[in-house]
């Protein structure tokens, strides 16, 4: 009977060890299962920063080309406002020639006598 007791309890432990592989087993596929998703996770993060990575590259260099751009407009403007300035001040040297050449124009037909076209003449008397 003795032999009879033994291998209930051993078939018992044998069910209890069998019951905790299985146990073992499932925490085991549980955390394989764990790490392929995590290897995935981490691949499609990997993806998304090399994707990340290339937009700000591309922004930078974008960023730097209007840079140029602007500078280059920048200098543009520089000479067109030079230039401008010289026009102005040329306009204002013939004005100032303009002024003089009609302030002795009148002076040399006030001196011969005659009246400009472009005003009124006094009526002549009898």
């Amino acid at each position: 009977m003795e032999r009879m007791g033994e291998n209930e309890e051993l078939r018992r432990r044998i069910e209890a060890l069998e019951a905790r592989v299985d146990q073992i087993v499932e925490q085991q596929v549980t955390t394989h299962n764990l790490a392929v998703g995590s290897d995935r996770d981490v691949a499609a993060l990997q993806v998304q920063r090399r994707a990340d990575m290339q937009v700000i590259r591309a922004l930078r260099e974008t960023q730097l080309e209007h840079g140029r751009t602007l500078e280059a407009h920048t200098r543009t403007l520089a000479e067109h406002s030079e230039l401008l300035g010289a026009l102005v001040a040329g306009q204002a040297q013939q004005g100032r020639l303009l002024q003089s050449l009609a302030t002795g124009q009148a002076a040399i037909l006030d001196h011969l006598g005659i009246t400009p076209p472009e005003q009124p003449q006094e009526p002549e008397r009898p």
